[in-house]
């Protein structure tokens, strides 16, 4: 059963997301987060792992982040802080529905929200799975790869200054200096090194996005956390059916043993 739920975050905006029920109740409850540019559906692949998710006992909740989807607020306004109030206020609305076992799983961009939550929450949160994430903004700051070559490199970074912001992806999200402003100084990566709990690093390690190697670096240096490859898999998922298959398994069976019903 999936119903649309309309919730404010603290800055008085107005955010949309959908929470799917599997057919038994439940107090487990698994939030996902998705990059920038999409929308709570993921390109598709967050629809299906919200399906397969209910299918193995958990409550699912996808939101839109603000500028997002049918979520209020202006992109040009995003930033990285923005987004973790927002998901601030989707666990809260959650925790008032009577959840308590959270799982989340972030895809990309939205890996620093995360990130950046779980590090203020480290009570909340009892498992973590993270898709070919951005935790660490050097491969935007500093691209290498195609993508952030052609969406953050040096002629995006003039005309970032000449006109206040700039149009990312095929969607030509506009994104503004205040984002950038936040990329220059965060580093989500420390908010959850030292956590107790359990993360899963899901990366494709032909991703033309997001560097493979970040997943192999931080998932060495986390003392809880190992990391599943896809091999040849690109960034996202969406374009392999075999891909989005392997990370939807590796994630369920996850969540199944870090979030049993009788250890909530």
């Amino acid at each position: 059963m999936e119903e649309k739920i309309y919730f404010t975050n603290t800055d008085g905006l107005r955010l949309c997301g959908i929470l799917t029920k599997p057919n038994k109740e439940t107090q487990k409850c698994i939030v996902l987060c998705h990059g920038i540019t999409y929308t709570k559906e993921e390109g598709g692949i967050f629809t299906e792992l919200a399906k397969r998710l209910a299918d193995n006992g958990f409550a699912v909740f996808r939101f839109d982040f603000r500028g997002h989807g049918e979520s209020e607020g202006n992109s040009i306004d995003l930033t990285v802080t923005g987004e973790k109030e927002d998901l601030e206020a989707a666990v809260k609305f959650l925790r008032d529905l009577g959840y308590k076992g959270f799982g989340i799983t972030a895809a990309s961009f939205g890996g620093g929200a995360a990130s950046l939550f779980i590090g203020e929450n480290k009570n909340l949160i009892k498992a973590l799975v993270l898709w070919n994430v951005i935790i660490d903004y050097h491969s935007i700051l500093r691209p290498e790869l195609p993508w952030p070559k052609e969406n953050f490199g040096e002629e995006a970074m003039k005309k970032l200054e000449r006109q206040g912001y700039i149009e990312i992806g095929s969607r030509k999200f506009k994104v503004g200096e205040a984002l950038f402003a936040e990329l220059r100084q965060l580093e989500p990566w420390k908010g959850i090194k030292n956590l107790e709990i359990p993360i899963l690093f899901i990366h494709g390690d032909k991703d033309s996005y997001v560097p493979y190697g970040d997943s192999v670096k931080y998932s060495k240096l986390f003392k809880n956390a190992k990391l599943e490859t896809i091999k040849g898999g690109e960034h996202g998922f969406h374009d392999n059916k075999k891909d989005s298959d392997k990370a939807d398994k590796k994630t369920i069976q996850f969540f199944l043993k870090h979030i049993p019903e009788n250890k909530i």
